[in-house]
């Protein structure tokens, strides 16, 4: 009876799912073969520079018992809930691929001031993020779309959109400029019957992005740099915000010279931002692993990264924390690396240095 019992227990768990999640090594691929440059601007490229990223396995609970018994220090069980965010798997993965878009958008523009070209930013509409499940937004928007009018009202930044769902009355249809991240203009219209809040005890118009009520909605500012040439990229369905960092150092090596690794294989994780700031990221600890499995020599990490990643390595990887842009081409150029036309550094002025309205606010940095 026993083992009648035991072995029910083992077959249903073999087949239930478990809300949790393990963290897994992932890959660590060259970005010289993802990143494309006019080709009388394009340098032969000496070493490697390695994105990385992190696998993600649903569990079983006979899965989850076994990782619970047998732990190990390379994987990490997280609760799926904690890891999405509790939001609906489409609207999670629509995330990773915004996250992405933008780390890829922000790497050229930081790249390129990098190699001493202007580029000019101007702010052209809110990208949804996140949107309020059961908001009137919900039922006709989309997670990566770009709002850049309502009622042909501009809606350069949040506070634009905000403004101009707060100047409708609850129940009053409005039409909706939508575009998407690689393309915000000329986009296509949406109607949108606008539904209704309480905000400071009185009834004001609800759309269901970054609204008062909702505490999980997000928006941010959407950019359109003016490049001085096409750069393209090609993410191979990886999501996610952290290759920022990897995607900025593959575009100068290609762009700048060929010789900014000094012929070494050097992994990279972290996002970019605008002004060429590094911020952390998740994984690192399985991040770690996959990068030494790849053969990387270096690992530079974000600043808060640091001791987890070290931690993770063995002798053979030198892993340097880097808060900047600007620190990390120094710490290449310590190791015997060229940065060539990297050197220049962005123009002066606005089309050097301009940071989208209210980026600090998106979810992306």
């Amino acid at each position: 009876m026993v083992l009648v019992l035991l072995g029910g227990f083992v077959a249903v768990s073999s087949l239930v799912s478990a809300p949790y999640t393990e963290l897994v090594p992932g890959d660590a691929l060259p970005v010289s073969s993802l990143i494309t440059v006019p080709p009388g601007r394009a340098h032969p490229t000496h070493g490697k520079v390695l994105l990385t990223d992190v696998g993600v396995q649903s569990l079983r609970y006979l899965q989850y018992f076994y990782v619970r018994l047998f732990p190990n220090r390379i994987n990490t069980v997280v609760p799926t809930g904690a890891l999405t965010s509790n939001l609906p798997e489409s609207e999670f993965n629509a995330q990773g691929t915004v996250d992405m878009a933008e780390s890829q958008l922000t790497a050229k523009a930081v790249a390129l001031r990098q190699l001493g070209y202007p580029v000019p930013e101007r702010d052209v509409g809110v990208t949804i993020y996140v949107i309020d499940p059961g908001s009137p937004a919900w039922r006709t928007l989309q997670v990566g779309d770009v709002v850049t009018s309502i009622d042909g009202i501009p809606t350069t930044n949040p506070k634009a959109l905000q403004d101009a769902v707060r100047s409708r009355q609850p129940g009053d249809t409005v039409t909706i400029r939508v575009g998407s991240i690689s393309q915000p203009t000329p986009g296509h219209d949406v109607s949108v019957r606008l539904g209704s809040i309480t905000v400071d005890h009185k009834n004001v118009a609800f759309l269901g992005i970054g609204d008062p009520s909702s505490q999980i909605a997000a928006m941010g500012t959407q950019p359109v740099y003016d490049f001085p040439f096409p750069v393209s990229i090609n993410s191979d369905d990886i999501g996610g915000p952290s290759a920022g960092l990897a995607w900025t150092l593959g575009i100068l090596n290609a762009l700048g010279g060929g010789q900014l690794t000094g012929g070494r294989i050097v992994a990279a994780t972290g996002t970019i931002r605008p002004d060429g700031t590094v911020g952390d990221v998740g994984g690192v600890q399985q991040k770690t692993v996959a990068v030494e499995e790849a053969g990387a020599s270096v690992f530079l990490v974000p600043v808060p990264e640091l001791a987890t990643a070290r931690a993770m390595a063995s002798s053979g990887l030198t892993v340097m924390a880097v808060g900047s842009l600007g620190q990390a081409l120094s710490d290449l150029e310590h190791l015997g690396g060229k940065p060539g036309d990297a050197a220049k550094g962005p123009p002066p002025g606005p089309d050097g240095h301009s940071v989208p309205t209210d980026w600090q606010q998106s979810p992306w940095s």
